[in-house]
């Protein structure tokens, strides 16, 4: 599997605090991967760090193979940052030709159509950038950032303040784009991440804290959870009274609910044989596998 970004033992710091504390990660052609951290992780500081737009301390980075210079950015790479700035006066076929020309580009106006067409502003692409709401804005800047066919696109918070439809305009823009460049996204907002990533990078203190795709990150170090429902209360007491496993704590989420976690599903025998002999009533046995927001509350808590 060829390599989009390969960074190692990246370092930054500003006035002797630092910043990126020896990352390294591997992000894979082609792919969506969410960059995930809370506020302050370093996780914009990352993309300039790759963008070249500051240099960097220690470390190497390396796109599509080929060691990247302090000095040195790569054609093939594009960032766009958390609030995108346009010139308000122009309108978006205005801009994107503006950003067709920067770049040298041929074909401009079959090319500004399709983009426009691609992130849904053919119908605007007239209209001043000005009375652009946040979500099209977020749009027109993806559009120019795609705009050069760059093979590696890094999104600084491309949804965070954005309402729920601009936010989902943002995600079916994304899933138009699977397969055809890598994009790495930034944010610290995790309902919508498992909608379109393939792997999922989380970052603390500019540090990695665990990489993987979603069914990777959920086995690493987060074990099951089993959640008993019983038919009424005094069978959830006589369990609790009777059912004893060593180093298991049970949790009581309702009246007639408990759950516990464990780190292997054999446990299973033992509770239906608790069940069988004290002859205790259960309405339903499930088991819950740990969600994205407790993985990332677990780690960056460590």
């Amino acid at each position: 599997m060829k390599m989009a970004i390969r960074i190692s033992n990246l370092n930054k710091s500003y006035d002797n605090k630092k910043v990126i504390d020896n990352l390294s990660f591997e992000i894979p052609e082609n792919c969506i991967c969410g960059f995930l951290g809370p506020n302050g992780a370093g996780k914009t500081t990352t993309f300039k760090l790759l963008s070249n737009l500051i240099s960097r301390d220690l470390g190497d980075i390396e796109i599509l193979g080929e060691k990247i210079g302090n000095k040195i950015q790569s054609k093939d790479i594009r960032f766009l940052q958390d609030v995108p700035e346009f010139y308000d006066f122009m309108s978006a076929y205005e801009y994107l030709k503006f950003i067709c020309r920067l770049n040298k580009l041929n074909n401009v106006d079959t090319k500004i159509k399709e983009m426009l067409e691609l992130v849904g502003l053919s119908d605007s692409k007239n209209k001043r950038i000005g009375k652009f709401s946040r979500g099209m804005k977020q749009r027109l800047g993806i559009a120019a950032s795609i705009i050069p066919n760059p093979k590696i696109l890094l999104l600084d918070e491309p949804i965070s303040a954005l309402d729920p439809m601009g936010r989902k305009e943002i995600f079916e823009l994304l899933n138009k784009l699977r397969g055809k460049m890598t994009i790495v996204f930034s944010t610290h907002i995790i309902d919508d991440i498992e909608r379109v990533s393939d792997k999922i990078i989380i970052i603390n203190k500019g540090k990695k804290v665990i990489d993987g795709n979603i069914s990777e990150l959920k086995n690493i170090n987060l074990t099951n959870k089993l959640e008993l429902k019983f038919m009424n209360n005094e069978d959830r007491k006589k369990f609790i009274k009777v059912f004893e496993i060593e180093n298991i704590e049970i949790e009581e989420i309702e009246q007639d609910i408990i759950s516990f976690k464990v780190d292997k599903l054999n446990i299973q025998e033992e509770i239906f044989k608790v069940l069988s002999t004290e002859k205790i009533n259960l309405l339903s046995f499930s088991v819950v596998t740990p969600t994205l927001e407790e993985i990332f509350i677990e780690e960056v808590s460590k």
